[in-house]
């Protein structure tokens, strides 16, 4: 009878050594398969860009919207790991590009090109660009220095605490590409 028992008690215990990974995996796939890894929401819909300089309204030459819209050919699709999203209206969309949600924003040929005269930011150089960074409590404003068309980087938060070089770093190439430096 102790033979019996015993035998039940480890055809028991193999049955959940074998059910209980088994189960355990299959709600991990689940998981994963309903998107409960994904690195952060993914937002659809367009982010709306205001191509305003101050209260100047959107205006570019010929020249500036050839410039972006070769940026805009050249920038990455992923920044980090926020893919990009959609921009809106149409206008906004030969001269602005985002990523993630809350979108971080590039905006081309908004104002005029930028140098650190009467600047009150810091200056960053990051990967062959330099930036004049203003902090504020809910953005960090990056404003691309020394270039003939104006750049600007809005990152929200949460992305603008501590340093943005993760974030603006991967622009540098396609900005340093596209945009010729300023005469």
């Amino acid at each position: 009878m102790a033979t019996a028992t015993s035998e039940r008690s480890r055809a028991a215990i193999t049955a959940t050594l074998i059910a209980l990974p088994l189960a355990v995996l299959t709600g991990l796939g689940w998981f994963w398969w309903s998107g409960g890894f994904a690195d952060e929401p993914t937002a659809t819909g367009p982010v709306t860009v205001d191509l305003r300089a101050g209260s100047e309204p959107p205006t570019a030459t010929p020249r500036t919207e050839t410039v972006c819209r070769a940026l805009l050919a050249n920038l990455p699709t992923t920044l980090g790991n926020h893919a990009s999203r959609p921009v809106s209206p149409k206008t906004a969309s030969e001269r602005a590009a985002a990523w993630g949600d809350p979108a971080i924003v590039l905006r081309c040929g908004v104002g005029e090109p930028a140098t650190t005269v009467g600047s009150a930011g810091q200056v960053l150089a990051i990967n062959g660009v330099s930036w004049l960074v203003t902090e504020g409590n809910k953005v960090t404003f990056l404003r691309a220095l020394d270039l003939s068309v104006a750049i600007d980087v809005r990152l929200p938060a949460p992305y603008n605490v501590g340093q943005p070089q993760s974030l603006v770093g991967p622009l540098s190439a396609p900005i340093t590409e596209s945009v010729p430096a300023a005469k």
